[in-house]
């Protein structure tokens, strides 16, 4: 599939018409809305609307998430409709711009031959977990605390433990443990049975451990999970840091993207 399909496939799955774990979706002719569970925060995953319209698009999801949701959080992509003007009116009504990455996708199964091409055994002393209990989740906030230390970390680990205890089934989570069961990096990853595409976020490293295979190890991982689940591409949000490990392992850029942040109250 060329670069402009699988952009294409994107929107539909992941945006558009996406079945985030734990979230409600509701959609209107110009946007669609995912908010959690918890009522934590509520996303703006998909918008199509002239660039004339984005100040009163901004307008209406701020008055509609009121009593919805605490924070509202809008995801901009470098391809999308009227994203000039609508950064430039998220910015004005006091939104914060998070750090930018890049869309990247690969089909699962490049993925997995690149992967193994490029294991070497023994090269990484990292035991890589699956989380299935909720106080399993105290290892991401360790190692998100540590490499995020200003980030909103409990936020997230908050919303996953409730995932957990729900029983729900469209996201995985994973954890990397050095010696004396020391949580040093981390990778989950969203998958709706019957999507094509999987979604691979929270990947991180505590410093130290860098450039000890734990990325490609939690990478592995989750593409053979992908494989189990029956997904055909995998998807990723990638920091400047790993597109060019990505890169390397067959993922093709498709698009830049940030998050707009806005506490409700």
């Amino acid at each position: 599939m060329n670069p402009a399909d699988l952009l294409t496939l994107y929107d539909e799955t992941m945006r558009k018409h996406a079945h985030p774990a734990g979230m409600t979706r509701e959609s209107t002719s110009r946007v669609s809305r995912y908010t959690t569970g918890t009522a934590s925060q509520r996303f703006i995953m998909w918008h199509d609307f002239a660039a004339t319209d984005a100040a009163g698009a901004v307008d209406d999801e701020l008055h509609a998430v009121q009593g919805r949701a605490h924070v509202l959080m809008w995801k901009l992509y470098g391809h999308d409709p009227a994203r000039d003007a609508l950064r430039t009116a998220l910015l004005v009504r006091g939104f914060a711009e998070n750090d930018h990455s890049t869309l990247m996708m690969v089909p699962v199964a490049l993925l997995v031959e690149s992967l193994s091409l490029a294991e070497t055994p023994g090269s990484t002393s990292i035991d890589v977990r699956q989380l299935t209990i909720a106080k399993h989740l105290d290892a991401y906030q360790n190692i998100w605390d540590n490499v995020w230390p200003d980030a909103p970390n409990s936020r997230y680990v908050n919303d996953y433990r409730a995932l957990i205890e729900r029983g729900e089934t469209g996201i995985l989570f994973y954890a990397g443990f050095a010696a004396s069961d020391n949580p040093v990096t981390s990778g989950y990853m969203f998958h709706h049975p019957g999507d094509a595409i999987a979604l691979l976020c929270g990947g991180t490293t505590k410093a130290a451990w860098r450039r000890q295979r734990a990325y490609t190890r939690m990478l592995a991982i989750r593409a053979q999970a992908a494989v189990e689940r029956g997904a055909s591409y995998l998807a990723v949000e990638a920091s400047p840091d790993s597109k060019p490990i990505l890169e390397r392992l067959g993922f093709t850029p498709l698009s830049t993207l940030a998050f707009y942040e806005k506490n409700i109250g």
